[in-house]
């Protein structure tokens, strides 16, 4: 079947097919009215599928309860039709069907625009149309099953965490040892960013598969890191490739490309905390189908910061200009950006696993 062709539409075709099979057997006409109401019950999951069938039934029949008694009043007309939408929508509201309404709306035009002439007879056919019609939606919505895209989304988010993860590590060290190359190339990402954009579109086909008792709100946050560490390790490649053209320029100041020990120690903590990030990758990748309870405290990397900006301190004391000054800018805005993951690795870690969701924590 070619990749185009979805499984929803699919599905529609062939419950459109069916309905009117079943309508020509029968001899039921107008056929149409039944072709319509599939297109307008077909849902996208079998999950959906279950959990708004009774939905989709109830609207129906308030639709055409509400639309025959409004027609056997005479008011078969396009005011009629008006106040029953208004009056349909206002008991939906009310009794918090407002997700299903449509169906119920189009069953009510269907009815009260049935000839006034033998109405009941009409709006009988016409009910018996629609009500086929959702019959063949619900079974087919049933029995034709989608692609299972939760699976697959989860897997390929388990691997894409991985792998986006191991970038910005690797970005991080990268900068780190950097003071003596010769030249820098960045890493090509275009396989992480298409990898990105197909784990966005798998998610939205996913959504309607997610039971209420898992773990959205953690597959959201891993969506929204993976996006993170891409783009972020982006930014800490380009200022690695900038540090390494600097260092080599004519006019840097530096002989023979030494740094002082001040800064050396400087880069050595940042290299402790990149290290203290892959841990945390690796401990959240094993736990994403283990179920825990155990947190990890915001407070666990007070002491490596304050070092840092201890260390920060010494070395700013050391040197001054312009060419130090962008190496600051540039080592506190890796910093800025190992802390970002710090604090977000460890939030998706205390949000539990995907088995179930566990108390979520800033």
């Amino acid at each position: 079947m070619p990749s185009f062709i979805g499984a929803r539409v699919l599905k529609t075709g062939i419950g459109v097919t069916i309905a009117l099979v079943i309508c020509e057997a029968l001899k039921i006409v107008p056929s149409t009215f039944a072709a319509i109401t599939v297109v307008v019950n077909m849902l996208p999951s079998v999950n959906k599928a279950l959990t708004d069938a009774w939905s989709q039934i109830r609207v129906h029949l308030l639709g055409v309860i509400l639309a025959t008694f409004l027609g056997i009043l005479h008011w078969n007309n396009p005011f009629g039709i008006g106040v029953a939408v208004i009056l349909i929508i206002m008991i939906a509201n009310r009794l918090g069907w407002a997700g299903t309404v449509t169906p119920g709306i189009v069953s009510i035009i269907f009815i009260l625009d049935a000839p006034p002439e033998q109405f009941l007879m009409h709006a009988a056919t016409r009910s018996l149309s629609i009500f086929i019609g959702l019959g063949v939606a619900l079974v087919t919505n049933r029995v034709l099953a989608p692609p299972r895209y939760k699976k697959l989304l989860l897997e390929k988010l388990q691997n894409l965490f991985h792998d986006s993860s191991a970038y910005f590590i690797e970005s991080v060290r990268s900068f780190v040892q950097a003071t003596y190359l010769k030249e820098y190339e960045k890493t090509n990402i275009v396989d992480l960013e298409t990898r990105v954009e197909e784990i966005l579109g798998l998610h939205e086909h996913a959504r309607d598969e997610f039971l209420p008792e898992e773990n959205t709100y953690l597959v959201e946050k891993l969506i929204e890191i993976c996006q993170g560490f891409v783009e972020r390790g982006q930014n800490i490649e380009d200022m690695t490739y900038q540090r390494v053209k600097r260092r080599l320029s004519p006019d840097s100041p530096l002989m023979f490309q030494e740094i002082s020990p001040a800064f050396q120690n400087l880069l050595d903590i940042l290299l402790l905390g990149d290290k203290r990030l892959e841990a945390l990758t690796y401990q959240i990748s094993d736990n994403l189908y283990k179920l825990h309870s155990s947190m990890i405290s915001k407070s666990d990397d007070l002491e490596y910061w304050a070092k840092f900006d201890e260390a920060m301190a010494t070395w700013q004391g050391e040197v001054s200009g312009v060419f130090y000054l962008r190496a600051m800018m540039e080592v506190a805005v890796v910093a800025t950006e190992m802390r970002w993951a710090a604090r977000r690795l460890k939030r998706i870690y205390n949000l539990g696993s995907f088995k179930k969701a566990e108390q979520k924590t800033e």
